[in-house]
């Protein structure tokens, strides 16, 4: 990296920077772009390897710092597809990424990155917009409040001079996660706890949220006020339902995804090889829980975050814990290419147990065809808060599970105590 320094009478002085921290590799056809006095870089081609890491660089350290793959954890989809030839802009708190080759393809998809939440997501353009074909080599800039999109070349190395503009969104940011957040630390009008593990420990929550978010905990909260409605003992404010078979960290991190559809707050200072452990017991939670979007989540980060010098731990916790496709996974990649051969010279597989061993011996000189195809890991409908509310409210017509009564004039609206509190 080198700098000129516009301040100075000489500009053809330049100086060479010298850079600490991870940086990116030696690339071309990548973007930069300033926000926040850093530079970021994303994605790029490596001679014939092509990345889809996020790099920030600090200008008063002089230090580079590559963006982990822990926005998964917030709920965020993964990063765009690796790609070159793409560009990049800054707008307030988000960079935007558009267009590029992306595996022989030209998507034009637009995706932001939130600077303050770190996650990625597609924008969803409105439905009366033009939208630009998939291109690469073209320019991008800011005016005001709207990205201009020019030239290019699309399929067929054909040249393009059209000129698009995206108006950015002026919205205001969505609250709705951080408000769930705050309903479940502040344990206000709790009226549910769950007794988990084999020392019953007891984690309150709210009924209408956590049966919002897993059908699973619904028909289990049914069948409870069922028994109660039965019984001639209704001394108890709160439902109680026993959940023994589940590590209680672990429920509390899948309880706090049903709240606000991420879990990164949990296990952020947790070190990388003990967040998949915990990831692993999470995952375990959400296929007993049925919360596709949470196993989703887990499946992302650990296909994401999986190397060859973590992979036989991964592999140890998904047999320990029966994860069958889990495991099914890290045995691929430990028999890929040159992984095996790396892999099977370090002290961590001396320690493999020998079934283990057995395994990963078979599948590596297994014929190919007879190996069985992967299984899917995510196993229930993924959906969102925003999803789960709508459908919640949809179902709950006939006041099953309101706890309030709102009177608008003469008109009586059933709704749920927790809810309210949250947002108002």
């Amino acid at each position: 990296m080198w700098m000129l320094d516009l301040t100075s009478l000489d500009f053809t002085l330049w100086q060479e920077v010298r850079q600490i921290g991870e940086g990116p590799p030696t690339c071309c056809n990548f973007p930069v772009t300033i926000a926040r006095d850093t530079m970021f870089v994303f994605s790029g081609q490596s001679g014939a390897k092509i990345t889809n890491d996020l790099f920030q660089f600090h200008f008063d350290t002089r230090q580079w710092r590559r963006i982990s793959n822990a926005h998964i954890l917030r709920g965020s989809p993964p990063s765009p597809q690796r790609r070159y030839g793409h560009t990049m802009v800054a707008h307030e708190s988000y960079l935007y990424v558009f267009g590029g080759t992306a595996d022989n393809i030209l998507p034009n998809d637009l995706y932001c990155y939130d600077l303050d939440d770190q996650t990625w997501h597609i924008v969803e353009v409105s439905e009366d917009s033009q939208v630009p074909h998939g291109r690469l080599f073209h320019a991008a800039d800011v005016i005001d409040d709207a990205m201009y999109i020019f030239g290019g070349t699309l399929d067929n190395n054909i040249r393009n001079g059209e000129m698009y503009r995206f108006q950015f969104s002026s919205y205001p940011r969505c609250t709705l996660r951080d408000d769930f957040g705050r309903l479940l630390d502040s344990k206000q009008f709790c009226d549910l706890t769950f007794i988990v593990g084999k020392e019953d420990t007891e984690i309150d929550a709210h009924t209408t949220v956590v049966a919002c978010r897993s059908s699973w905990l619904k028909k289990k909260i049914e069948q409870v006020k069922k028994l109660e409605t039965n019984s001639s003992d209704t001394s108890s404010e709160k439902l109680k339902i026993t959940i023994d078979d589940v590590q209680p960290e672990a429920f509390l991190i899948a309880l706090r995804f049903m709240y606000t559809d991420s879990i990164y707050a949990l296990v952020k200072d947790v070190p990388e090889l003990e967040v998949i452990r915990i990831i692993m017991d999470v995952y375990c939670v959400a296929l007993k829980l049925e919360l596709g979007r949470l196993e989703q989540i887990c499946v992302q980060y650990i296909e994401t975050s999986i190397n060859q010098s973590n992979v036989l731990m991964a592999l140890g916790c998904a047999s320990r814990l029966d994860l069958t496709a889990l495991k099914d996974y890290c045995l691929r990649f430990i028999v890929r290419g040159s992984n095996f051969k790396t892999i099977i010279m370090t002290q961590q597989f001396e320690t493999v147990p020998n079934p283990l061993m057995v395994e990963i011996v078979r599948r590596r000189h297994f014929p190919e065809t007879s190996v069985p195809e992967p299984q899917h890991l995510t196993v229930h409908s993924v959906s969102s808060l925003e999803d789960d509310l709508k459908t919640f409210w949809n179902d709950s017509c006939d006041g099953n599970l309101c706890d309030i009564t709102m009177v608008v004039g003469e008109t009586h609206i059933r709704s749920h105590k927790a809810i309210l509190t949250a947002r108002c």
